[in-house]
């Protein structure tokens, strides 16, 4: 994920078209985190920590990558239960997290 995609999800931006489709959901993970940063439910500390995982999410390991799955979906979940509309959102961070459990099933 390069600068341009950083600075559009900490402004909550759609996702971008030359975003590759194996970062939309870490993109969207990351608008969820820098929200949640923002709003002060997570410390600075916490949200940098979580962005570098984010912004390298090729080099993610697993579980780090299902436990920001698991935030991720959690947090646009209860956004979708208060109106906002984020059906894409939830179905990209679905399939991202049965693909990466799928991977686990397969290759221990």
């Amino acid at each position: 994920m390069n600068r341009f995609h950083i600075k559009a999800a900490y402004t909550e931006q759609p996702l971008p078209p030359d975003l590759p489709e194996t970062e939309r959901a870490a993109y969207i993970a990351l608008t969820v985190i820098y929200r949640c940063y923002r709003s002060g439910v997570l410390p600075q500390e916490h949200a940098e920590v979580f962005k570098e995982q984010l912004v390298n999410w090729d080099t993610c390991p697993p579980m780090e990558r299902a436990a920001q799955l698991q935030y991720a979906l959690a947090n646009e979940w209860a956004r979708g239960r208060n109106g906002a509309d984020v059906w894409e959102n939830l179905r990209i961070l679905f399939i991202e997290y049965g693909m990466l459990m799928h991977q686990r099933f397969v290759y221990g």
